[in-house]
């Protein structure tokens, strides 16, 4: 917990986004709250039932990303991981001895970890010092742990501790109320400045004589801390931890703890490391608390239960309170029944996202994609890949797909700007000019000050690229490039985002025209259309207008098309080759697509 409350704090400071900590039970209390969001799990070993069920959670509850930390390497958690496309996972062996009771080796190292990561991902300059008794401002890490137990030692003869604390230390608190509780050392609460002010200061009036106060200080919370601690009577002991200026404030805070508890066990005659575990502790310890989750008691099927709430970004059992859920059952239906009755005799994909992860794309594609495709065209099915990349993609495709194969497979280059078959090595033709429509456009964000720091802009043929410098840097990106494009006079653009970039595009290029030349040289033939962008302004927004269409990520409001019909918690390449797992052969040059989505009959 004090690790998750460590993340939200640099999230919120750092990404400057609302970000709460919360246990694994309330996690799964609020499931059906955790779509679109990002999920951050901390643990030291991996293996324990909450963290496992907290993970299972947020993955199948269809959660954005999930990020899980864990201070061992080939957890079970990672097993677990493996399952989801929308879960990842960081290892890593801490270098200091094995954890007690309390986990506090492993936990700061995983504040160090996020403390770095936070940094760099925002290009913030945070310098950690190399000694941990330079993060406090001593010179000897032993002097110093000595000196604050000793300063401790009088609040250990009163039965409650109060501990005060800033935003900076709220970690610290956290830390500090878990250590002395789970190692039964001390009765303890917690309260921010102005939540002791609430109220909270009335304990002091009636149990003035068994209490005293921890209080963390810091620059930011000093004027108000130091006014709150004046009114407090004098007879209470009081220990005031003061804490450095800057990021590294909570690191320090979360130090200063480790000599406290020392100074608590040596009071009490308690080992905080090994307090001592009673049988009953290990049966509570080892309970499950989560059985099935709010979609698998769904009277719907699991998979048809995420389609609908994919699509409607509404619980089953709120549509069905709601009285809508009837027409989504309806709609769903005359999808998936469209989508299995038809025989396509192409296929087009979009490739980064979709055929290919975002963080493989200068890697290639996964060995079991290429098997898929192989598979497609030996059976006589075209395939169609739109892209916004140019002739990048055309090595990885040359690679995967043999040579004989190479005039089924058709490329609509820069968003269907250029289309060639695979065959052709003149396309896209770098030679050709540049549009004349994107010239002014691409002058004006060239010559955008903020915009030059953060990306990358390069023009092409019939597109500008805009990459930028980092991920944390997206949402800044795009609203630079939609404010210069809005303002600068020409004639009709579009402007639409991939996993990676944002494009610029004049208003006739599509990826639609891949799906318009595969049907005229299948005559007219079905054609299934597969992308991860298809909410706008994804780049595959129009691409999955196609009546005969699926995501296998971002779904479009559109309940005639562009359905995500994976199983919870996959999305992307994964999703991807569970949707290519149930293409099957139909005929000749003809394929179906058999899902396992069936229908209940009557209301929830």
């Amino acid at each position: 917990m004090t690790t998750a409350v460590i993340a939200a704090g640099l999230f919120r400071d750092f990404g400057r986004r609302f970000s709460s900590a919360i246990t694994p039970l309330e996690l799964a209390a609020r499931s059906t709250a955790l779509r679109g969001s990002s999920v951050f799990i901390a643990t030291a070993g991996g293996s324990n039932a909450d963290i496992i069920g907290a993970l299972r959670v947020a993955a199948t509850s269809e959660a954005a990303h999930v990020l899980a930390l864990c201070a061992k390497v080939g957890s079970r958690l990672a097993h677990e991981s493996s399952r989801f496309s929308n879960v990842s996972i960081e290892e890593f062996e801490s270098p200091s001895p094995r954890d007690g009771f309390l986990a506090t080796n492993s936990l700061l190292a995983s504040a160090v970890l996020l403390t770095r990561a936070f940094a760099v991902a925002h290009d913030t300059s945070v310098t950690l010092p190399k000694q941990l008794h330079r993060l406090v401002g001593a010179r000897r890490w032993q002097t110093f742990a000595n000196s604050l137990a000793k300063k401790a030692s009088d609040l250990w003869h009163r039965e409650t501790v109060i501990v005060l604390y800033g935003p900076t230390a709220q970690a610290a608190a956290v830390d500090l109320e878990s250590k002395l509780t789970e190692a039964a050392l001390s009765n303890v609460w917690t309260a921010d400045y102005r939540h002791f002010a609430h109220g909270r200061h009335h304990w002091l009036a009636k149990r003035r004589s068994t209490s005293s106060v921890i209080a963390f200080v810091s620059s930011g919370d000093r004027d108000i801390a130091q006014r709150t601690l004046a009114h407090i009577p004098k007879d209470v002991p009081r220990l005031i931890v003061e804490l450095p200026d800057g990021p590294l404030a909570t690191l320090a805070a979360l130090a200063n703890v480790f000599p406290i508890i020392h100074s608590a066990g040596l009071a009490r005659g308690i080992d905080p490391g090994r307090p001592g575990v009673p049988s009953f502790g290990r049966h509570i310890y080892r309970l499950n608390a989560f059985g099935r989750t709010a979609r698998q008691t769904s009277p719907l099927p699991p998979l048809e239960t995420a389609a609908i709430e994919r699509k409607s970004e509404e619980s089953v059992s709120h549509l069905d309170i709601q009285g809508g859920l009837h027409d989504w059952r309806t709609a769903y239906a005359n999808v998936v029944g469209r989508i299995t009755k038809a025989r396509y005799s192409a296929i087009v994909f979009d490739y980064d996202g979709t055929l290919c992860d975002p963080l493989e794309r200068h890697v290639g594609l996964r060995p079991k994609v290429i098997e898929h495709l192989r598979r497609l065209v030996k059976s006589g099915v075209s395939i169609g890949v739109a892209t916004g990349r140019g002739k990048s993609v055309r090595p990885v495709l040359r690679k995967a797909i043999p040579k004989k194969y190479w005039p089924q497979v058709i490329i609509g280059y820069h968003n269907g700007g250029q289309i060639g078959t695979l065959l052709e090595d003149g396309c896209p033709d770098d030679t050709a000019s540049f549009s004349e429509s994107l010239s002014p456009i691409l002058s004006a964000l060239q010559a955008n000050s903020r915009l030059s720091e953060i990306a990358t802009v390069e023009g092409k043929l019939k597109q500008i690229t805009v990459i930028t410098n980092s991920p944390s840097l997206a949402e800044e990106c795009w609203h630079l490039i939609t404010h210069v494009v809005h303002l600068t006079p020409t004639a009709a653009i579009k402007v639409v985002r991939s996993s990676h970039s944002c494009d610029v595009l004049p208003a006739d290029v599509t990826k639609l025209s891949v799906i318009r030349a595969l049907s005229d040289r299948e005559d007219g033939s079905d054609v299934l259309a597969i992308g991860d962008m298809g909410r706008w302004p994804g780049n595959d927004h129009e691409l999955l207008s196609h009546s005969h269409s699926l995501s296998v990520g971002q779904v479009s409001p559109d309940r005639d098309a562009c359905w995500n019909l994976a199983s919870p918690g996959v999305h992307g390449v994964q999703a991807t080759l569970e949707l290519l797992s149930r293409i099957k052969l139909s005929t000749k040059g003809r394929v179906r697509l058999v899902l396992q989505h069936t229908l209940k009959r009557g209301r929830m």
